[in-house]
């Protein structure tokens, strides 16, 4: 440790180059990671948050609820095996006028009464046999305000906004909540299908209701995997993080090994002094991580801050957590990374040193 910070001090500039560097890399993994969870939020919060462990498709639609008709002995049948832990869904896409500006979102029916029924911040919650529609609170950015009608396009129906909701996301559009019956008499041409029904129960009761003909059942993560786009949207990101770790792990190796070549002199003048290799590569790991876990909490703050002035329509989600996690990852990519510099040390023959001083 003495040595460590001996050698920062003596040398300011030089740790203040390489702690920048760390700093903008650890910053690019922050804002990275934080775009990535926020365009998965942004596709798909809704089945993010949602309370249902599984959801029930026709087999043919393999998990996709747009793809899936479900009758109504169909839902009867579930209903039978899984009861009062199965309520049916109905989505379908919509564009639709809000004020002066057209907007789309997709149209969600559910069961008010069910485990789907979503939480309003603000307004009146569904009610059976309502009129009205809950929509996602990202509307109030286009304008949406609480007693707006909204006219849906090209038929002329109107729906008024009786509530909002959060975390109510699909596809990267608002979710329209309208009861059940109401989202049927809007889509005359279902004959009164379902897309799903979701199930909030255990592992047997959905393998249960996944053994009935013509029916498969998918777990909630699954679900998400099928959601059209979001794997290829996530895998393509993903690949990005890991490219992006897997630079910094080789610009940090290369930086503290060229350094400490640069200091093979002053290695071997103190290892003919009495200085173990031990103390020497103590020291020298104490130094990477001191620059390294002070340039990834700097670049944590700088993260911090620019978030506060993100403009609203960029998603973007980073949790305490998933920052703490992305520091100790960056942090034990520089601790793997003095591995080579550590070889230099052990290497280093005192007399050959000496006399390159000489």
């Amino acid at each position: 440790m003495f040595l460590a910070l001996r050698e920062l001090q003596h040398s300011p500039f030089r740790s203040l180059l390489i702690g920048g560097i760390v700093a903008l890399i650890a910053f690019m993994v922050f804002m990275l990671t934080g775009l990535t969870r926020g365009l998965a939020r942004d596709n798909a919060a809704l089945l993010l948050e949602t309370p249902a462990s599984h959801f029930v498709t026709t087999r043919d639609a393999e998990g996709v609820f747009t793809r899936s008709f479900l009758t109504p002995a169909d839902v009867q049948r579930i209903t039978a095996v899984a009861g009062n832990a199965a309520t049916p869904l109905a989505q379908s896409f919509v564009s639709f006028s809000g004020g002066e500006r057209q907007l789309s979102g997709v149209l969600l029916g559910v069961d008010p009464t069910s485990f789907l029924a979503p939480a309003v911040t603000t307004g009146q919650p569904l009610t059976p046999g309502a009129p009205g529609a809950v929509v996602d609170l990202s509307l109030q950015k286009d304008g949406v305000k609480l007693g707006d009608t909204l006219t849906l396009r090209p038929g002329g129906e109107t729906l008024r906004v009786t509530g909002f909701t959060r975390s109510a996301r699909l596809n990267h559009q608002p979710v329209v909540f309208v009861t059940l019956a109401r989202w049927q008499a809007l889509n005359p041409r279902s004959r009164d299908s379902v897309s799903a029904v979701a199930l909030r129960t255990d592992a047997q009761v959905a393998g249960t209701a996944g053994t009935l003909k013509g029916l498969s059942v998918y777990t909630r993560a699954r679900t998400l995997q099928l959601l059209p786009g979001y794997r290829e949207e996530q895998g393509s990101l993903t690949m990005i993080q890991v490219f992006l770790v897997i630079v910094a792990a080789f610009v940090m190796a290369v930086f503290f090994y060229v350094l400490t070549i640069q200091k093979t002199a002053q290695f071997g003048l103190l290892k003919a002094i009495g200085a173990s290799t031990r103390t020497l590569a103590g020291s020298l790991v104490t130094q990477m991580l001191l620059l390294t876990v002070t340039a990834v909490l700097t670049a944590a703050l700088v993260t911090a801050g620019i978030v506060r002035v993100l403009p609203a329509g960029i998603p973007f989600a980073l949790t305490p957590l998933t920052l703490l996690a992305a520091s100790a990852l960056l942090t034990l990519v520089a601790a793997l990374s003095s591995l080579l510099s550590l070889r230099t040390v052990a290497r280093v023959d005192p007399l050959i040193a000496i006399g390159t001083v000489a």
